[in-house]
């Protein structure tokens, strides 16, 4: 109770609804405690039930500074078992306030039931508990977003339930039966991945209060189940996450799925619930292998995130240490990587701590991920397969290029981190769109179907090609990506658009740090200061922060390092009003207002620190573009012998004195060109087609050797597939 109420009731009244409430609860609590002492020894329920509780009490980081918010909470309580400061009538879909009082009572609980806490069995806390308990339930309150009634609530709910059966006195048994009762919330067989997770958990907990073994197994069940591959939503056969259709989710509710699965796993854990075998490696296989790869040192690449992206603080993952040392628990086979992870992303290690290079085309999801010591480029890009990154309960209000082909290059991890407010959003890296005055508000919420079927990629897990054959927006391109040790190849061709805007190529557009240099025409450098907006003609190459830009033909470019300005509420309806400023570097190709076939080169060398200049141009040195129409985007590597094609229709393409002919179109590989033997990895982009035909020509000897395939088919449709090629 406040000071304010206690002064509005005479001290008489006071003192006898003191002692009326102190009996009630003394003979309440007497006859639960009777109650659980005829339960049965330890089981499942009671080791449950103590997982949940020290999982709560291993949380506290600070005894003082719970005590300290127990102190100022009661303060604040009303008599009735409320705060006046939060607002238990909202509605509002994102950011609910009245979950905030669920929140307290649970900080109160793990107080009341720590031994370290100086309220540790305090029978005032206790009586403000159970007050604070009963306002809720009879308030009700109810958010317009189904996930705060179905899934926020009731998880809180039952984590307050279970933290309170450790405390000294249980509360009235009636009270509990009634918000046990209200937990009944969420239909658990209807939800899909990881809001089915989501709602299991609850289901989970209201069985241990309960001893409902029947309740348990369903619950168990459903809560693993999402640890399957679907074609739904939930965890794809590629190892992507989908959730919301077939949208890319892997930072958003493939995170909420990891972190569910791991919290359930740790609670069963020491039942014969416990996960383990072929789920517990799926589950492992999914964090180390797809979610850690997003991540460079502490940050996430921002096209994993979903709508999320428009969230303040999204892309920091500093805090994944807690659920790193879970899943080191739960499977230690992999302790070594658990640790590893935990190093860069707390930061005690460098981002190149134990990164081991590899290349992801997700072909279920239309994303790549490649990965190296030095630095992470990510590409996301959409097809008739997959949607569009959603927009949704007042989220990502002006993402609508986010998947046209979309660049996320990482060095330290930090270049993309709370920038959203101010991007330019019409000029997303790596994205080829109109050159609109303003951004563009998404027009279909909750994931738009992409509008191409080329789209896809190959892979022999450490190099690959990627491609995008886009048509959006009124603007036409065939967009691909070559990937190798130290560079990383960027073609457009084909470009056309009819629209009345200027049609740009995004090179970057990222914080702005230290000088951007560029060498011109006559091979002279210009070093553009902050503030600048610099047009340089013939272009060889640009530097910023480490990362070098080389362009093979000479390129026209546009660089700006102003000062750009934003707020959060721009871009998500429940964030802060207040302006956002930054200086910004950001570069892109003008292609003009109508072009027709217009196309652009330019080659990534990520992490160049030292003699820069030189080493762009070293690392540019040993790769020929072949090809960069709208027929064949083509690159070979001559140091590491690879050439790389995408053919978007049947032809053929020579190289390092061999013909490759395809009948079909493909993306496709062609490892140790020089030797005798090699490797051919091939995939299908538009998931269509059924078999084809490579023909490989000698130019020297003019033999020539047909290799007929059948394209992966089913669940691994747009799979590369390896031919050894003799």
């Amino acid at each position: 109770m406040s000071n304010f109420d206690k002064a509005c009731i005479s001290p008489k009244l006071y003192f006898v609804s003191r002692i009326f409430t102190i009996t009630f609860l003394l003979l309440s609590s007497l006859s639960n405690r009777l109650l659980s002492q005829a339960t049965v020894p330890t089981n499942a329920f009671t080791i449950i039930m103590d997982n949940v509780y020290n999982r709560e009490q291993n949380a506290i980081h600070s005894i003082t500074s719970l005590d300290n918010s127990v102190r100022k909470q009661l303060t604040n309580m009303m008599v009735d078992g409320s705060w006046s400061d939060v607002g238990y009538s909202r509605k509002d879909i994102t950011n609910w306030p009245p979950i905030e009082h669920l929140k307290r009572l649970k900080a109160l609980a793990n107080a009341y039931t720590n031994k370290r806490s100086s309220y540790y069995n305090n029978f005032e806390l206790y009586t403000s508990i159970v007050n604070g308990i009963r306002y809720w339930y009879q308030e009700n309150p109810l958010s317009k977003n189904w996930w705060h009634n179905q899934i926020d609530a009731p998880q809180h709910v039952g984590e307050l339930l279970i933290v309170l059966r450790h405390g000294k006195i249980l509360i009235p048994q009636t009270l509990e039966d009634s918000i046990i009762e209200r937990m009944k919330r969420g239909e658990i067989l209807k939800q899909t991945g990881a809001n089915k997770l989501d709602v299991a958990t609850h289901y989970i907990y209201r069985a241990a209060l309960t001893k409902n073994s029947s309740l348990l197994d369903t619950a168990v069940q459903e809560a693993f189940q999402p640890i399957s591959f679907t074609t739904e939503e939930g965890l794809q056969y590629d190892y992507s996450f989908m959730q919301h259709g077939r949208q890319l989710q892997i930072g958003s509710y493939g995170a909420v799925f990891i972190s569910g699965e791991y919290h359930i796993a740790s609670i069963l854990k020491g039942t014969n619930y416990e996960l383990k075998g072929e789920k517990l490696a799926m589950l492992s296989n999914y964090y180390i292998n797809t979610y850690l790869r997003t991540l460079r040192g502490g940050y996430s690449d921002f096209n994993v995130e979903g709508r999320g992206v428009s969230r303040v603080d999204i892309l920091n993952k500093h805090g994944e240490e807690n659920l790193l040392k879970e899943a080191a628990i739960l499977d230690p086979s992999n302790t070594a990587t658990w640790n590893a992870a935990i190093a860069r992303t707390i930061g005690s290690k460098a981002p190149s701590f134990q990164i081991i290079p590899s290349h992801n085309h997700f072909y279920c999801a239309d994303y790549t991920i490649h990965t190296q010591p030095d630095y992470s480029f990510n590409v996301r890009t959409v097809s008739v397969r997959t949607k569009r990154t959603e927009s949704g309960n007042g989220e990502n209000l002006v993402g609508k290029f986010l998947p046209d082909g979309s660049t996320n290059i990482q060095v330290r991890g930090d270049e993309y981190y709370n920038i959203m407010p101010i991007w330019d959003w019409n000029k997303i890296p790596g994205i080829t769109s109109r050159e609109y005055d303003f951004d563009q508000l998404m027009e279909t919420h909750w994931g738009e179907v992409g509008s191409t079927s080329f789209v896809g990629g190959v892979s022999d897990s450490s190099y690959g090609a990627t491609c995008y054959s886009m048509n959006y927006n009124g603007v036409k391109a065939n967009k691909s990506w070559f990937f190798f040790d130290k560079e990383v190849v960027c073609l457009g061709a084909g470009i056309t658009s009819s629209a009345k805007e200027n049609i740009t190529t995004t090179l970057n557009q990222c914080w702005l740090k230290g000088v951007v240099e560029v060498k011109g025409a006559d091979n002279k450098s210009i070093k553009a200061k902050s503030h600048d907006l610099v047009s340089i003609k013939s272009s060889k190459w640009l530097l910023h922060d480490g990362i070098g830009y080389y362009f093979p033909e000479g390129q026209n470019l546009l660089i700006s390092t102003k000062e750009q300005t934003g707020s959060w509420v721009h871009i998500n309806d429940s964030k802060p009003k207040n302006e956002i400023k930054g200086d910004v570097f950001k570069s892109w190709i003008n292609h003009g207002v109508n072009p027709s076939d217009a196309h652009y080169a330019y080659i990534v060398v990520p992490n160049v620190r030292e003699n820069a200049p030189v080493a762009i141009e070293s690392a540019a040195s040993m790769l020929k573009i072949m090809a960069n129409n709208d027929t064949i985007q083509a690159v070979y590597n001559e140091k590491l012998a690879i050439a790389e094609a995408i053919f978007y229709q049947a032809s053929s393409l020579s190289l390092a004195g061999l013909t490759i002919k395809c009948n079909q179109p493909c993306a496709m590989m062609l490892r140790n060109v020089n030797n005798a033997k090699k490797k051919l990895y091939i995939s299908d982009p538009t998931q269509q087609l059924s078999e084809g035909k490579i023909t490989i020509v000698n130019e020297s000897t003019h033999n020539s050797k047909d290799y007929s395939f059948h394209f992966p088919s089913g669940n691994a449709k747009g799979a590369s597939l390896l031919i050894d090629v003799e």
